[in-house]
């Protein structure tokens, strides 16, 4: 028996696929199910049931998941430790983040907060949450704040908080209300990001839920070119009021909170699993702990702490 089999076990178990299970692990599907297959002679037992949709564990199966958890969790307590006796070493540290939060606490994390990370060398990524998720799967990010609502087994997830949107226009000399109607909102040329973005494809589920058009007049990968479509009144958008914050005090734009229903994302910090013993510390917890408050106490931002 070794670690490789409790691996491939757990991961076809929670995947209900062996083929996927392999993708997921960059192994070859041969080699995964033949890990399985000695593993369970071993045992004497079937530890997976195999159908036409795929797989499921069996009670055996479930009894040595258990089991397999426990020593893969051991494993990862281990090194953890071994980390912590590495008192020299500074860990390279890539973080995502999206642009709408880098607006409000860039300057934070870089100057104040990651003194409080010792033994790091932070790197800041700024980019949308899709794209952030997508450096992640390529291993080229530690970790990431992140809106992506798809929630992936390989990663370790932590809800921070709650965020309203925001319907933007040009200024007027018309006293406009707090807030606007969701049903108002999509009867205007709307200039959105791509169809892969979180709020794009938020706006999007809303509006087939309720049976309701959204016509996206501009589509635009692009955060300043559309604030400059909104800001010559070309078009409107729904943006959070970080992407924008600038250009709403200053008055170049104006926000209205979207209601009925209100356009909610949440916000997340996101980091495999396989790298919880790096990641997962005291210093690394009150790090994004302090972002979250930060972003809760910013004046302008609808936000509620998770």
């Amino acid at each position: 028996m070794n670690l490789k089999q409790l691996i491939y076990l757990k991961k076809a178990i929670e995947l209900g696929n062996i083929s996927r299970a392999a993708q997921d692990l960059n192994v070859a599907q041969t080699a995964l199910g033949i890990q399985i297959r000695n593993l369970e002679e071993e045992l004497g037992v079937i530890l997976l049931e195999r159908h036409s949709r795929g797989v499921a564990a069996s009670a055996a199966g479930l009894e040595f998941l258990g089991y397999a958890e426990q020593v893969l969790h051991a494993l990862m307590q281990a090194k953890r430790a071994m980390h912590r006796h590495a008192e020299n070493k500074v860990v390279d540290l890539n973080m995502g983040i999206p642009p709408s939060i880098m607006r409000l606490v860039g300057d934070h994390i870089l100057t104040d907060f990651s003194k409080a990370l010792t033994g790091v060398n932070l790197r800041l990524v700024e980019d949308f949450s899709f794209v952030l998720m997508e450096l992640m799967q390529r291993a080229e990010l530690s970790c990431t704040l992140t809106f992506a609502p798809e929630i992936e087994v390989k990663y370790k997830y932590i809800a921070l908080l709650e965020e309203d949107l925001f319907y933007l226009t040009a200024p007027t000399d018309q006293l406009l209300p707090e807030t606007i109607t969701f049903r108002e909102v999509l009867t205007h040329d709307l200039a959105m990001t791509g169809r892969k973005d979180v709020v794009t494809k938020l706006v999007q589920g809303i509006a087939q839920r309720l049976n309701m058009r959204f016509h996206v007049a501009y589509e635009v990968q692009s955060i300043r070119a559309i604030k400059n479509l909104v800001a010559k009144g070309i078009a409107s958008t729904i943006m959070p009021y970080g992407a924008a914050e600038g250009e709403l005090r200053s008055g170049v734009l104006r926000g209205q909170r979207i209601v009925a229903p209100s356009v909610v994302r949440t916000l997340m910090f996101a980091y495999p699993k396989d790298q919880e013993y790096q990641i997962d510390s005291p210093s690394m917890r009150q790090f994004i702990s302090d972002i979250t408050d930060k972003i809760c106490a910013t004046k302008g931002p609808v936000t509620r702490k998770l």
